[in-house]
This record gives C-alpha cells, structure tokens and sequence, in this order.
C-alpha cells in the first residue's frame, strides 16, 4: 500500500485530503511546514508527495530541491492557489511530476496519484475496471478497429470531441497490444506553451534554459518500449510539430540544449478535437505530419449519439460516486431520465460524470431527482446558458457568473459567425489560439457545437 506524504500548511486541506485517500485505500501522513515533511521524508519510505507551493518556511523550488537531494525518483505534485503559468513551467521545468491549482478537486489528485505509483499490471487491472465499452452499434464500431489496430505498431489518429473519451480508447489499444506490460504516457499538448511542450515531449539537460537545474528525460525516454499518447496535437507550435515528425521518421530524439543522440522505440496514438485536415489546408498543421500520424484513424462518436449507452455510463459513475461520498444513490427518477436523454451533452462523458458526482452527493435518498441537476441542464433548450442565466424571472447572478455567462456567449457567438474556425474566432475575440483553447475546456463548448 503506497504511502502518500502531504506537505502543507492549512490543517483543513491536509485533514480533507488525508480522509479522501485513506478511503481509496492509500496510507498517508501529514506535515505542516517544509522542515517537518522533509524530515517525515527521511524517516519513512514515502512513495508519492503533495506539497503545497508556498509554506512558512520555504517555497516550492526549494523544498523540491532538498527532496531530490533525498530522493530523485520520488515523484512531487505541487499544490498552488496562484495560477501562474510561470510558476508551473518552473516546477515541471524543475522535474516535478505536475502541479493542480486551489481549490483541489480530490479526483484530479487521485488520478495524478494512481499514475505516479501504479505498476503496469495494476494500471491495466485499473483500467479495465474502469472503462464503459457501452453496446450501441456506433462505439462497437470503435472497439472493433481498437482490436484490428492493437497488435500492430501504426500510428493511430483518433478525432472526437472534447470529453468524448479519445484517451481511454488510447488505453484500450496499449492494453490489448505487444507493449502492454510498458509505460503508457499521456499528453495534452493543447495545455503547454511551446518551450514547455518541447522540454516535455523530447527532456532537457542542466543549463538548457534558465530554471532547468537538472537533467530531465521526456515523455518519449519515459514511454520507451511502450505507448505516447499525445491528446491535442493540432495545438502543437510548426517547430515542435517539425520535431516531432523529424523523431518519427529518424526512431530518436535529442534532448533540449544537447546533441547526445538517444534511440527511441515507442508507439504513437494522438488526438484531436479539431478538424486537422482543415489545419492542413490553412497551414496550421503540417500535411507531411498528418499523413505520418494518420497510419489509422479512428472517429469517435459523442455521446448525444450513443444515447444507448448513456444509461450504462450513469450506472457505472453512480456507483464510483457512491464510494467516494459514502452514499447509497441507486436510481434516477423517470424526469431525470427522460432530460438525459434529450439533453446534448456538449462536453460528453466528461460533462456527464461531473453531472453524476453532483447529483449524488446532493441525494438524500437513494433516487436522484431534477432538483439535483444544474440549471443548465434541469432547464435546457435555451439557445445558450448565458441568455436562459439572465433571462430567467428571480434569477439573481453574481459578478462573477454574469461575467462567465457573457464570455461563453461572447465565445459561442466568434464560433458560429467563423464557422467554428477557432483561429479566426481568436482573431475576433482578441485572444491567442491558445487562450480561446482554454476557455472553450473550461465552459465546456466543443468545436462545431450549437445549442
């Protein structure tokens, strides 16, 4: 049973994260200033470390500086209230596993967790439990190529919409293929600034960059013998896209700021939410890397067209919502289930399980029930949530709220006025690819999506 350390200085988070990890079967001690976890370090045999960015007595690049002097392999994830893309490029740059913003969200962690400590064989156990295959006719579809694709080495393409499940697909052709006993290493390229994305796919040396303190092997050295999975690649910039293709062709990689040449054998999935032939013709993809990453494509279907099996995801997210709040939530009520079912779904099974996790920790009884739902969904059918927000009789918005509602409106309507072209959209709003990019995932609005 692996031993979780905690480092940081609020008694509450540290007691909230302490109960939530114990119940999902994982040891763990608590230290309130950077001293006493270093020491607790030192003392026990910890296997994974969460520690907050900013303590009494040290910051983050310090404590993680003496940790590796303790242990180099110990893999640290950063807990921050301050979201600053500097402060993450720092620590990952630094060698840190990841870094998650306050407020947390235990499921985040968890997930973080089981990856820095699970062994492959316990991955895959994981994993099988966890993945929906669902019986409609539309994703058997999708599994029947994931067996015709799983024990060759192609390159596979898989196009689906945000929240669709394009990853655990991935995981479905890396587990039923010759590398399953190796690492399986995931991406999202469309989260990274460019540097960062280069240091993360290829590693760096000490000195390769300011803040790169110490060598540091890349997704490509970490997945070797094994599957990259590579989610959003269209957002990758043309010079890492040129890399990349270049470490396709050649089978090796050089790490950022050294030419020492390292062979790589690895097993290429990526994904996209993105139109990537369309990219190509706009110039923002490179056709000679298309046609390298597209040795089989997949499209997956969303779930508005999987309504058959959207009963099975509610059953199966139920139940693991029901271990993590300690609930005994059995059923829906025939108006919940009928607005499942017509309601679209726009951020998919992603969307549907936040839904879920909601719903049963706001049951009291063992049936869920529209009261439970949110507006946006118990009183769908308006053309966005910002117009149902501030048209609906007694409804009272915070600042904040209204300001999100009229910026996913503003969004939704740059979307449709381009034709879902979010480079011009971006164009419009004023904003990078990027930053349209990230606030698209977050209001959950899917490329092509209308209400």
């Amino acid at each position: 049973m692996a031993l979780i350390q905690i480092i940081d200085d609020d008694t509450y988070v540290c007691k909230q994260l302490e109960d939530f990890l114990r119940r999902k079967g994982y040891r763990v001690q608590s230290a309130y200033t950077a001293n006493s976890g270093l020491k607790a370090i030192k003392k026990s045999r910890v296997d994974f470390v969460l520690c907050d960015y900013r303590l009494p007595d040290a910051d983050g690049e310090e404590v993680f500086a003496r940790i590796r002097k303790l242990d180099p392999r110990l893999p640290v994830v950063f807990m921050t209230a301050y979201a600053d893309v500097r402060t993450a490029v720092k620590m990952i740059r630094a060698g840190a596993r990841d870094y998650i913003v306050k407020p947390l969200l235990p499921e985040e962690i968890y997930k973080l967790i089981q990856k820095g400590t699970r062994p492959a064989t316990e991955s895959q156990a994981v994993f099988e439990k966890s993945f929906v295959k669902g019986k409609g006719s539309a994703i058997q579809n999708v599994l029947n190529h994931v067996d015709l694709v799983a024990p060759t080495d192609l390159c596979i393409l898989i196009e689906g919409e945000t929240g669709s499940g394009k990853e655990f697909i991935a995981r479905a052709i890396h587990y039923a293929s010759p590398r399953k006993n190796k690492a399986f290493v995931a991406l999202d390229c469309g989260a990274l600034p460019g540097e960062l994305a280069n240091s993360e796919l290829f590693g760096h040396v000490k000195g390769a960059f300011t803040g790169a303190i110490q060598d540091k092997a890349g997704c490509f050295e970490t997945a070797q013998g094994g599957t990259l999975f590579l989610d959003e690649i269209g957002n990758l910039s043309n010079e890492n896209q040129m890399k990349l293709l270049r470490t396709l062709q050649e089978k090796t990689i050089s790490r950022l700021g050294d030419n020492k040449i390292i062979g790589v054998d690895v097993r290429i999935i990526v994904a996209t939410n993105d139109d990537l032939k369309k990219d190509v013709v706009e110039n923002r993809f490179r056709e000679d890397l298309y046609h390298r990453v597209n040795g089989f494509k997949i499209s997956l279907p969303p779930i508005r067209e999987r309504k058959e099996d959207i009963l099975e995801f509610v059953r199966h997210f139920m139940d693991n919502a029901n271990l993590d709040f300690d609930k005994n939530v059995d059923t829906l009520d025939d108006q919940v289930t009928e607005i499942f079912m017509k309601y679209p779904w726009p951020g998919n099974i992603r969307e549907l399980e936040n839904v879920i996790k909601r719903c049963v920790l706001l049951t009291k009884g063992k049936t869920i029930t529209a009261d439970t739902l949110p507006d946006e969904i118990r009183y769908a059918g308006y053309t966005s949530d910002a117009e149902y927000n501030i048209s609906r009789p007694g409804k009272i918005l915070s600042l904040r709220q209204a300001a999100m509602a009229a910026e996913s409106a503003a969004i939704m309507h740059a979307l449709k006025e381009t034709g879902f072209n979010k480079s011009k959209a971006a164009e419009m709003l004023r904003v990078d690819r990027k930053t349209l990019y990230n606030k698209m995932k977050e209001y959950g609005i899917r490329a092509g999506y209308q209400k």
